[in-house]
């Protein structure tokens, strides 16, 4: 069998995003794949770990809609036109706009994973047509929709079209730990808590840091690590020294090794006001580490009352109120911990996730 050769399409590798695309691009079989990657390598925030036998094209891919998105169609084309190329995988709006696009002029296959602008709604009622009315356009043009949760889908159905047949659901998925946490949290001790994302409004940070306050007042011994990179850095900054949090509440530096810096605590926070998966409570699932979470989007598949603690209202009052019954001893882990375990195992492994790109790669779905 001659190798399918894959293009992918990615604005910016960050976020969960970026660890999607890449662990499709390391772990999909070289002997059935050759991929081109093309992204915004040159303007990432942060680098892409080395590759093997991947093609990297770095091109200037700007977030907002711009002239220099036509240009940047034409030399994808000039660059792809006369190569073997079965596949063009989009991700995200800006991705997933090129891979359609240029799929058609060079006719190969496109696949398309709505990430972020078709799905968030939260850039205006102008912004949010037009997006809606790209995505619409360009259905004809996608073969495929590859879907990470049924959020997702549902969303896209609800807000945009029903595409029908053309959708798949294919959930996230990570390679499974070697080792899991084996500190247990005993009710009265410090508890250490942290959160890993970018540092964004829709990610919640703040939400944390405002329990945490409430959590001072009522003098529980803690501390908060916040990992993350992004524009609301300085504002969360502020908002620790407003709260007076400093001694307790930290911001780190984004983290290439997540499951290594997750095992130094006792409970993962993730307040994210959007989210069409959740990768991070997923990796401390794995890890046997507790997690509390906001119950928006994806993420109500991915946690629920038997695998953790799910912040219904997503306000800093509930986030306290959970993590102070797990500081008296009222909240138990053990069960959910296990419990959490099962599930990852059973329905977010890489393995899983890549068997079926894989069959949508070679079109048996």
């Amino acid at each position: 069998m001659d190798k399918k050769v894959v293009v992918q399409i990615l604005r910016a590798p960050i976020g969960g995003i970026r660890k999607h695309v890449y662990d499709i691009l390391t772990t999909l079989p070289q002997d059935a794949f050759e991929h081109i990657f093309i992204t915004n390598m040159d303007d990432a925030d942060f680098a892409l770990p080395p590759i093997p036998n991947v093609t990297i094209f770095s091109l200037n891919i700007q977030d907002q809609p711009s002239p220099r998105d036509l240009k940047n169609l034409f030399v994808i084309y000039k660059y792809l036109s006369g190569k073997k190329i079965d596949i063009v995988h989009g991700h995200g709006a800006k991705g997933g706009l090129y891979a359609r696009l240029v799929s058609y002029f060079i006719r190969a296959k496109c696949i398309y994973t709505p990430h972020g602008g078709s799905l968030h709604r939260v850039h205006g009622k102008l912004k949010n047509f037009i997006y809606d009315a790209v995505e619409i356009g360009l259905i004809p043009f996608t073969d495929t929709f590859l879907f990470e949760s049924g959020y997702s889908r549902n969303i896209f159905s609800m807000n945009i079209i029903d595409v029908g047949g053309k959708a798949i659901v294919n959930y996230n998925g990570i390679e499974l730990p070697k080792a899991c946490s084996q500190n247990h949290y005993l009710p009265g001790q410090t508890i250490r808590m942290a959160s890993f994302g970018l540092l964004r409004n829709l990610k919640g940070h703040d939400i944390a840091i405002r329990a945490c306050s409430l959590l001072q007042k009522q003098n529980i011994p803690f501390t908060y690590v916040v990992y993350g990179k992004g524009e609301d850095h300085q504002i969360l900054i502020q908002l620790i020294s407003d709260l007076n949090l400093q001694k307790q509440v930290t911001i780190l530096d984004y983290t290439n090794d997540v499951p290594c810096e997750m095992l130094k605590y006792d409970l993962i926070l993730h307040p994210s006001r959007f989210e069409s998966f959740g990768y991070v409570p997923v990796e401390a699932m794995a890890l046997k580490i507790p997690v509390v979470v906001s119950a928006e989007g994806g993420l109500k598949e991915v946690v629920d009352p038997k695998t953790g603690f799910v912040a219904s209202s997503n306000q800093p009052e509930e986030y306290f109120e959970i993590i102070f019954a797990i500081y008296c001893g009222v909240n138990t882990l053990e069960d959910k911990v296990d419990e959490a375990y099962r599930k990852v195992v059973n329905n977010f492994t890489c393995e899983k996730m890549i068997k079926k790109i894989g069959e949508v790669y070679h079109g048996e779905n």
